[in-house]
């Protein structure tokens, strides 16, 4: 018996150390070449953290080197630019040699810096052009509206990707995929890939605006207020953190309005102000300037008024100034 027992434990052990080895073998191939990428990046991109840059390596694979540091994104001669794109071609055909940053990596490396290339020039504009006095066109953009979208710019480089929408924990009588699909291409960054969790209804925890302050006491996270009017319209506000009780405005420029109606609107903060939330318990506002806010619900949690507002430069969010709400709920990415 013993020695049948040590046999057939023998046999589990030898399986058991196979199929790790195995599947070790088919991993760290993989693994080293996610690691040899990202130094491969790194030592690009920074190179003083590996010791001093090597021009002539660089060089011989088709990057330039700028003169300073404060030029983000050199324009290309059109000698240069076709040493650069021989370069690229002769990178392609070598494939993953272990010599060469990947076209992956170079694309990923594009999107991330896109935004804040646009914003350094952005900035750079603006205190080069502080000194004269310029007459200005109807169609320039303000400072705020050029900066609100050089800011936002990364959000819409995935606008035409596949959304994954989430899971949601507890029941939505407003929400239909299509709503939620579209929300997902604006979530901020720290809301991406969690589930959507019901901390309030007016269906479940009836109409009151001091209820809603109490379900959301412990959360720390944005807050996905959704209303549905008596005329069926569809329409709400994205809070960068949980709603509560303040003397004073509160929370950060994540926060957005948007509208289903005619069509899916999103307003992000237009940096004209900070009045992003302010709550009593009688009334809570989302977005103001100049007496009117974007959004504005009484203590009851049933009359509401929409108006365009300086914070968000939204327009009404539904077809009436003032509506009644049918249902309202507050989700949390949790």
């Amino acid at each position: 018996m013993n020695w049948t027992m040590n046999a057939f434990g023998g046999m589990l052990n030898l399986v058991y150390e196979r199929h790790v080895r195995t599947t070790a073998a088919n991993v760290m191939p993989f693994v080293r070449r996610r690691v040899d990428d990202l130094y491969r990046f790194i030592h690009a991109w920074v190179p003083t953290l590996y010791g001093e840059l090597d021009e002539n390596y660089w060089r011989e694979r088709g990057y330039i080197l700028s003169d300073t540091d404060t030029d983000l994104s050199p324009e290309l001669s059109p000698h240069e630019a076709g040493e650069g794109a021989d370069s690229t071609e002769e990178g392609k055909t070598r494939g993953h040699d272990g010599d060469e940053i990947t076209e992956l990596t170079r694309e990923s490396w594009e999107l991330i810096k896109a935004p804040y290339v646009k914003l350094y020039s952005i900035l750079k504009t603006s205190s080069t052009s502080a000194d004269s006095e310029q007459i200005q066109d109807s169609e320039v953009l303000s400072m705020s509206e050029e900066f609100r979208r050089a800011l936002y710019a990364n959000s819409a480089v995935s606008l035409d990707n596949d959304v994954i929408v989430p899971d949601l924990i507890g029941t939505t009588e407003i929400l239909g995929d299509e709503h939620r699909e579209q929300l997902c291409r604006h979530l901020p960054a720290r809301a991406e890939g969690y589930q959507w969790t019901l901390v309030f209804s007016t269906s479940q925890h009836g109409f009151s605006l001091n209820s809603m302050y109490r379900k959301m006491a412990k959360i720390e996270s944005p807050i996905l207020l959704v209303i549905e009017d008596t005329e069926g319209n569809v329409f709400g506000a994205l809070t960068s953190c949980s709603l509560h009780v303040s003397d004073h405005f509160y929370g950060t420029g994540e926060s957005l309005l948007f509208r289903f109606t005619p069509r899916f609107q999103s307003f992000n903060w237009t940096g004209d102000n900070l009045y992003f939330i302010k709550g009593n318990n009688e009334s809570l506002a989302i977005g103001a300037g100049d007496g009117k806010f974007g959004l504005w619900l009484d203590g009851d949690l049933y009359q509401g008024r929409t108006q365009s507002c300086s914070t968000y430069g939204n327009e009404p969010l539904a077809p009436r100034e003032d509506f009644v709400v049918k249902t309202l709920e507050c989700w949390a990415f949790i």
